[in-house]
């Protein structure tokens, strides 16, 4: 089933006269099961649905009562300081005050237990969201490059590096980049497509130590597609249904290294030629 997403109320308490904020986050929370368009809907079954908005009552219950506690105790030390004189009358003031003290020291405490004990449903919700977010954001650089004529820009020069082995530059013909003295490049110029299938065909036949990527090449594809990151770009154009394995370029940016993902067992596998120890640059 699909479930609306919302976000509840920022924790916090503000009356005329006083407030007071916690550094508590606004916390996702599931809406009613409705099938009106827009608006943010993950999937959720059955047993999720009645757990996660049964945890949601019990933290907004947590919050409304500390609230309430809290309006209490100023309504208290309003009304006494309103009948404020000297004696047994100023004494009562002075403990409603002390008593709202109390009651606003409480309030956060009281706020983060229920943030706690929610956390966990509020972070998976939020993963949910997200992931819905990037498969949206993937069919719409899908949809945008489907159908797009290739471009031959793409080439492959080879730096041997001992016996069946070498490494791999890839670079763009049409941008000026800067390789190795040894390499020696091929002089096909290749569509995205035929990159993909070549540096395949590479790892067949040779021990690929390392694939370097041009940040050269990477940054004009950026350029050019205002600001697609070249490797849902990648994605994109050489996409195909019959891939058994699938070169990966590195991100463009991000935090550095890092191991590469091993495959699902009779999944598909992804091959990924980079190592965690290459040029510096991280591995998809």
């Amino acid at each position: 089933m699909w479930v609306r997403v919302t976000l509840l109320d920022r924790p916090g308490y503000l009356s005329a006269s006083r407030s007071i904020t916690v550094a508590e986050p606004r916390m996702y929370a599931l809406g009613d099961e409705d099938d009106a368009p827009g608006g943010v809907r993950i999937p959720v079954d059955r047993a999720e649905w009645d757990a996660w908005r049964a945890a949601a009552a019990r933290y907004r219950l947590v919050l409304d009562a500390a609230a309430a506690d809290l309006q209490s105790a100023e309504r208290r030390a309003r009304r006494a300081a309103a009948r404020s004189q000297p004696g047994a009358r100023r004494r009562a003031t002075v403990a409603a005050e002390a008593a709202y003290t109390e009651a606003a020291e409480r309030y956060p405490v009281r706020v983060r237990g229920a943030s706690d004990a929610y956390w966990p449903i509020h972070c998976e919700i939020q993963r949910r969201v997200q992931a819905q977010a990037g498969a949206q954001r993937w069919m719409q650089v899908l949809e945008r490059f489907d159908g797009a004529a290739p471009d031959r820009l793409w080439g492959l020069g080879l730096v041997d590096s001992g016996p069946g082995a070498c490494e791999v530059h890839v670079f763009r013909w049409d941008v000026q980049t800067a390789l190795p003295a040894e390499v020696v490049c091929s002089e096909r110029q290749l569509t995205a497509m035929e990159l993909d299938r070549a540096l395949l065909a590479l790892r067949a036949e040779w021990r690929v130590r390392r694939v370097h990527w041009a940040a050269e090449a990477r940054a004009a594809v950026e350029r050019e597609t205002d600001g697609v990151p070249f490797e849902l770009w990648w994605r994109a154009v050489t996409a195909r249904t019959d891939a058994q394995e699938k070169v990966i370029p590195p991100r463009s940016g991000g935090q550095r290294g890092g191991p590469a993902r091993p495959g699902r067992p009779g999944g598909r596998r992804q091959e990924v030629l980079q190592l965690p120890d290459g040029d510096g640059e991280p591995l998809l």
